[in-house]
């Protein structure tokens, strides 16, 4: 059996479902991943962190939360201007090098360049071929989404920060991208885009597992539009065309609070507040349930359970919009074959990707949504559930196997 090294800014339990499936799978293919990755006390995907091999480096958690404050700050100034964590990293690295026989390193990475320098650096002394998976880049975010609000409250303070910060990562990413033996990433806008730093790109969507994920006919006394998720900001995931139709369905006396409610299980209190937000504009504080997150393991039956599942997202046309956000939810909703509705119309991969398994509708306008809300709403009345006849042939390729299949090719074509 031949190892990677997988080197990951995040883990299961915590985020990044996409590596911690991959590691799930990878044994079937004859291949044995060993993790570094930084740790975090979060716990939402704790059923993916059963593999055997995970090294978890802790950089700034801690109970006391001024410590932790404190520790963040310094980590951030050493990983900025000395690329503390990418050396941490490298030491871990190499003594598992000195003992295990690696064949490809793999670098997951979000908007930073960390851990690929580590990659990077690795491979060079070590002569094992590199691979970048970009699961997120900054040009997709219209209003700096993924910078850290976490010392400065000021908007001009953050902007000039964030200048800085952007424009030696940036910088630092495309040089290791260009020297990465390959890249992989999760759209159709992203392999576009990494494209010019790395011809040898190819595309790995995000998707579901199949033995998690899939339809069961469960019935609801209540019918349930549902978003699991957080939301960034309204700018990347807007669902005021979600809220407007409800207001008006409810006064033209089509729904009633009692039967028909939206229920949000958010994972910060930001996104609590945009919802909270809308609710109050729209006046439909009264069919609004909002919940904290909650683990993957929960998910399935959530959305079992629901008659709609939201999808939230925005136009991704012109230079400051979203671009190809295409997380993990949209696939675990296409495999239980629940209705999907898109708010609003990303006009981009997520129209495409509901379009080709007929999944649902991403809706433009009001009409649109209140059309879907009282199809799916007649259909819930006389079944008891809903049930989406998606294109089975065309989700396949979205499952977890599938995929790191595709990264085991990968693998394989660099030894």
């Amino acid at each position: 059996m031949k190892n990677v090294l997988i080197l990951s800014d995040a883990f299961p339990p915590a985020f990044n479902p996409r590596m911690g499936y991959l590691c799930k799978y990878l044994p079937e293919y004859g291949w044995n991943p060993v993790v570094i990755a930084e740790y975090s006390p979060q716990i939402i995907f704790d059923n993916l962190s059963n593999a055997s091999n995970i090294n978890y480096i802790n950089f700034f958690f801690d109970k006391n939360g001024k410590i932790k404050k404190l520790k963040y700050l310094l980590v951030f100034i050493a990983e900025y201007f000395f690329n503390y964590k990418n050396i941490i990293f490298k030491r871990k690295a190499e003594k598992i090098i000195k003992e295990n026989d690696i064949s490809v390193i793999l670098a997951s990475v979000s908007w930073r360049a960390f851990p690929a320098l580590t990659a990077k650096w690795i491979s060079k002394k070590y002569n094992i071929p590199f691979i970048v998976d970009c699961r997120d880049i900054y040009e997709q975010f219209p209003n700096r989404e993924y910078s850290s609000k976490f010392f400065l409250q000021s908007n001009v303070l953050n902007k000039t920060v964030d200048f800085f910060i952007q424009r030696k990562y940036k910088n630092q990413r495309n040089k290791i991208l260009r020297e990465a033996n390959a890249l992989t990433t999760v759209s159709e806008w992203h392999t576009k885009k990494l494209s010019e730093y790395n011809k040898n790109t190819s595309l790995i969507f995000n998707g579901f597992d199949d033995e998690v994920f899939y339809f069961k006919p469960l019935n609801s006394k209540i019918f349930k539009i549902s978003y699991p998720g957080r939301i960034e900001s309204e700018a990347v995931k807007d669902p005021s065309l979600l809220f407007e139709s409800i207001s008006y369905l409810y006064s033209e006396k089509l729904i009633s609070p009692d039967k028909l409610r939206l229920q949000f299980y958010l994972l910060n209190q930001s996104s609590k507040n945009i919802i909270k937000k809308l609710a109050e504009k729209y006046q439909i504080t009264m069919f609004v349930d909002i919940f904290d997150e909650i683990s993957n393991e929960k998910i399935p039956d959530i959305l079992n359970e629901s008659s709609i599942l939201l999808l939230l997202a925005n136009r991704a046309v012109g230079e400051k919009t979203p671009k190809g956000i295409m997380g993990t939810k949209v696939f675990e909703y296409i495999a239980v074959e629940k209705p999907v509705l898109c708010v609003r119309n990303d006009e981009s991969c997520l129209e495409e990707t509901i379009n080709s398994s007929r999944s649902g509708i991403s809706a433009s306008n009001v009409e649109e949504v209140n059309q879907f809300i009282m199809e799916k709403y007649t259909e819930w009345e006389k079944n008891g559930f809903t049930r989406q006849k998606t294109n089975r042939n065309d989700i396949e390729k979205f499952s977890r196997r599938y995929q790191t299949k595709q990264f085991v090719s990968i693998f394989e074509s660099q030894n």
